[in-house]
């Protein structure tokens, strides 16, 4: 038992521990002061940890969700959101699981979200709603529509309407590529250019002979294979743009393996 009758400990465990207020990260067991009756998540969070970074909660042999109230004198153990976790598979924690995966990424990442549309994952970015949302309708929204919320903003991914949320650590938007590719196991899923970096929405291939008049005289000339999307009609062709992405995803498959 956690000394003293007002007392919980906490023991944190795998990344999370980076997260954590700098007094506590090179601690092994947290004392937090029971001074109120609270939430584990409220607790977990206080420490600097969001609760989507979270995988399981325990104490003891028993798995706990984040409204158990937390109880003096208990040992709690937090181990970190890993592929242990995935949101497609129930869990404790999240008990309805995502039926698919589908982000939603928050203006402070904003790069990242062409760049998993380039990956052929369904992004839809918060920089493009108009007007730009409060936080937590950007928590709300990633909620009705089961996206998972990318973003390097703690606070955000504390508020209760975030079930299913990343936060990023990498500043640089290729490394958060990678970094959402490997979180979530996503390397089967990848279909190259396969959506529109612009707006999200599927291509589909198309003739020359179709687009011919909307193409510069240089491309008409060199370029054969088009693709165009269904909804705001822009043109793609594999130009050196599309060789220099290519060669991003190759590296992260090779990366995998």
């Amino acid at each position: 038992m956690c000394a003293g009758d007002t007392m919980i400990c906490l023991q944190f465990h795998g990344d999370i521990k980076q997260l954590l207020k700098p007094r506590d990260r090179a601690r092994q067991t947290i004392s937090y002061l029971l001074n109120r009756r609270t939430s584990i998540k409220d607790i977990i969070e206080s420490l600097g940890v969001p609760h989507t970074e979270v995988g399981s909660i325990s104490t003891g042999d028993v798995q706990l969700g984040f409204e158990h109230i937390a109880l003096s004198g208990e040992v709690y153990d937090v181990f970190a959101n890993s592929v242990k976790y995935l949101p497609t598979k129930a869990t404790t924690l999240r008990p309805t699981p995502l039926s698919r995966y589908r982000f939603l990424v928050d203006i402070n990442v904003g790069k990242l979200a062409r760049l998993l549309r380039m990956a052929g994952l369904d992004t839809a970015a918060v920089l493009e709603l108009d007007p730009l949302p409060s936080k937590r309708e950007i928590a709300q929204a990633g909620s009705t529509s089961n996206r998972i919320l990318l973003s390097r903003d703690k606070e955000i991914l504390k508020l209760r309407d975030v079930t299913f949320g990343r936060l990023i650590r990498s500043q640089d938007p290729y490394q958060q590529l990678k970094e959402v590719i490997d979180a979530y196991q996503l390397h089967p899923k990848l279909v190259p250019f396969s959506r529109c970096m612009k707006c999200n929405h599927m291509l589909e291939a198309v003739t020359k002979e179709i687009i011919g008049n909307e193409l510069e005289p240089l491309t008409r000339k060199y370029y054969n294979r088009f693709k165009r999307c269904v909804s705001c009609k822009c043109i793609y062709w594999r130009g050196t743009h599309y060789q220099r992405m290519r060669d991003i995803i190759e590296h992260l498959s090779t990366q995998n393996n």
